[in-house]
């Protein structure tokens, strides 16, 4: 079977970065586009480190990469500097030797979801404001593509930047609202489901047993590691970016319920927080008309992980797809 076609969305971002690895290692996508987007570094920073990525996995050649929004959709200003002060860590990666793209990431969005009408998958590993950005532009949008996929949210538990939101919704709100409100047909996968797929240091030890083509992955874990040791005394790292794209494949990496996402845009105490609304108990409350009119719009949501083991599949995926 020909591998399918699939956008990337994201804010590399270390995890975004081995995200990308994985994608390509497991064989079953056509990478179509290669988008940035601000989110764990700014938006100029995430399309340097999405150039720098696609030349280090060799795929700089085929595979265009498209800078993101200049500004997010809900005008607010968020930063990390958890990913470090480059975004990849410490790590300033040789730019594509590609000339730049012309082409934004949201007219990018709209010409593929054209071509590969009902056959095109959108993976979104950082903030949404792109894909609201395609939707703004073209809500004809939401129809034409197959599924999209997008690592946020937090449906059952606490937020990872506030008590109530994950950091990915919480840096542009508004264009969360959006999406998951325009019809599209969507998988969230968010805090629910990404804490419980861990990597260790016993995964980064094998990364650094396999040699050469897995240097550059190595160092990413080993600082993504440090600082979960360090903001969170975990000695381990969740897989927040990498287990979207594994869902996008295989759904079985996560339990999944269907309901409606709602997201906080008005409260600054609340910003960003994803209400799921399952659709076996949404008409049980007394919602006021406007937020059951959203019911009719419904997508699935990870709720925690599934049968199917995704830290051992992602390990061994990277080791298959070697950097240059």
């Amino acid at each position: 079977m020909a591998p399918a076609p699939i956008v990337l969305d994201s804010d590399p971002g270390l995890d975004d970065a081995v995200a990308l690895q994985y994608l390509l290692g497991t064989g079953l996508w056509d990478l179509k586009a290669y988008t940035a987007v601000g989110g764990n570094a700014p938006v100029d920073r995430a399309f340097r480190n999405a150039r720098g990525l696609a030349r280090a996995f060799g795929i700089d050649g085929d595979v265009p990469v498209h800078r993101g929004a200049g500004r997010t959709v809900s005008r607010v200003v968020s930063d990390s500097g958890f990913h470090g002060p480059t975004g990849l860590g410490e790590e300033e990666l040789p730019d594509s030797t590609a000339p730049e793209q012309e082409e934004s990431a949201a007219a990018a969005l709209l010409r593929l979801s054209h071509r590969h009408e009902g056959e095109l998958t959108v993976v979104a590993t950082g903030p949404l404001t792109n894909v609201a950005a395609a939707l703004l532009q073209d809500p004809g949008l939401a129809r034409r593509v197959r599924r999209l996929v997008f690592m946020g949210g937090a449906a059952r538990v606490p937020g990872n930047c506030t008590p109530l939101a994950e950091f990915n919704v919480w840096a542009d709100p508004d264009a969360a609202d959006i999406v998951v409100s325009s019809g599209i047909p969507y998988t969230m996968v968010g805090l629910d489901a990404t804490h419980g797929w861990r990597f260790t240091h016993q995964d980064l030890a094998r990364l650094d047993a396999a040699g050469p083509g897995q240097e550059m992955t190595a160092r990413f874990m080993r600082t993504y590691l440090r600082a979960y040791e360090t903001n969170h005394g975990d000695g381990s790292c969740p897989l927040h970016d990498p287990l979207a794209v594994g869902v996008a494949a295989e759904e079985s990496f996560v339990t999944t319920a269907t309901g409606t996402v709602v997201v906080e845009c008005a409260s600054e105490l609340g910003r960003g927080q994803t209400v799921f609304l399952a659709q076996d108990k949404a008409e049980r409350y007394s919602y006021p008309p406007h937020i059951l009119d959203r019911t009719r719009h419904t997508g699935r949501v990870a709720l925690g992980t599934g049968p199917r083991d995704f830290s051992t599949h992602f390990t061994e995926t990277l080791l298959r797809r070697p950097s240059l």
